[in-house]
Order: structure tokens, then C-alpha cells, then sequence
């Protein structure tokens, strides 16, 4: 591993009932995976307590200095589409994992913008939500990345941007995994 002045690990989570992980250092390779935090058709209170599970046992075998998360959006409530059971998982599995994190010594924590998170890994910010998910996919299975679904693809791309955030000198990476388009895109 280079010498950099950032140095620790990072767990990505793309947050939802089905959630996407990627953990590890920066400028190495991820492990990266999805979990369901409960059935179909579960109470909130079981997909919650499906992220203090999940998150309890992941921070016990694997301390990351850093947790990035998605900003939960609100293009469900903007379409109408919304139920009010959706929107309060929506915002309450991050504030589940913060406060879980916080409590298991964790707090360095980041939410980022799927456009910002996407503008950087595929270089496209404003795609409609199925062709941003295909593409991002894409770029992963590219990197040599076998994701088997978008939840683990939009996890390892948080994770590619926080890395670089922390770690800006991987932004010049090597041709099998380029983070940032050489002429600025």
C-alpha cells in the first residue's frame, strides 16, 4: 500500500431494506456484498432492527475509521408514489446506522448524493434512476467488480468516492480502474 496521509478504512452502505456494502482501505481492493435486513412485507421495527443486526456484527469484525452513506431522497415523495411506511424507513435506517456507529465508536460519518456519487464514478450525474443503476453496474463489472445486484454496484461506487475524497491522489489510478477521466470529465 502507498504511504498517504489518510489512513484507515471505509465501510459504503447504500442504505435500504435490501442494503449494499463495500468496505476497506483506500487504493485496495474492496469486499463488498448485500444483505436483506428483513422480509418482504416486514414492520419497520424489524428492518430496523434487521440494521442494528447487520451493522452490530459488521462494526465488531471490521472497525472502519469512516461510514459513507447515501442521502436518502425524495423522488418517491415527489412522484406521489410514497407510502408513509416507505418514507419513514427511508429516513430512519440512517439514523439506525448513525446511531449504532456512534455507539460502537465510529464517528466519522458521511452521507453523500447519489448525482454527486455518480457524476464522479460513471461521470454522468442527471441519468433517470434504472440507466444510472445499469451503468453504474457496468463500470463495476469493468473494475473486475462481480456484483450481483445495483445494491452492492451503488455501494462500491460511494466507496470509490469516499476513498478519493479521503485519499484525493486516487483519482490518478491505474487504467483498470480509473476513478476520474483524464481530460476532466
Amino acid at each position: 500500500m502507498q504511504d498517504r496521509g489518510w489512513k484507515g478504512s471505509i465501510l459504503a452502505l447504500d442504505i435500504a431494506s435490501n442494503c449494499g456494502w463495500a468496505e476497506g482501505e483506500p487504493g485496495e481492493e474492496p469486499r463488498f456484498g448485500s444483505v436483506r435486513l428483513a422480509p418482504d412485507g416486514s414492520s419497520q421495527a424489524a428492518i430496523f432492527g434487521g440494521m442494528i443486526q447487520f451493522l452490530g456484527s459488521r462494526l465488531q469484525a471490521f472497525r472502519p475509521r469512516t461510514i459513507v452513506f447515501e442521502a436518502p431522497e425524495l423522488f418517491r415523495l415527489r412522484s406521489g408514489k410514497a407510502t408513509r411506511h416507505t418514507i419513514e424507513v427511508l429516513f430512519g435506517l440512517p439514523a439506525v446506522m448513525q446511531g449504532v456507529a456512534y455507539r460502537m465508536g465510529v464517528h466519522d460519518l458521511q452521507e453523500a448524493t447519489s448525482n454527486d456519487v455518480r457524476g464522479f464514478f460513471i461521470g454522468k450525474r442527471n441519468l433517470k434512476r434504472a440507466e444510472a443503476k445499469r451503468e453504474v453496474v457496468a463500470a463495476c463489472r469493468r473494475r473486475g467488480w462481480d456484483v450481483k445486484n445495483d445494491d452492492e454496484a451503488d455501494a462500491l461506487a460511494l466507496w470509490s468516492f469516499m476513498s478519493a475524497v479521503k485519499v484525493p491522489e486516487l483519482r490518478l489510478q491505474t487504467p483498470k480502474a480509473p476513478l476520474f477521466k483524464e481530460n476532466g470529465e
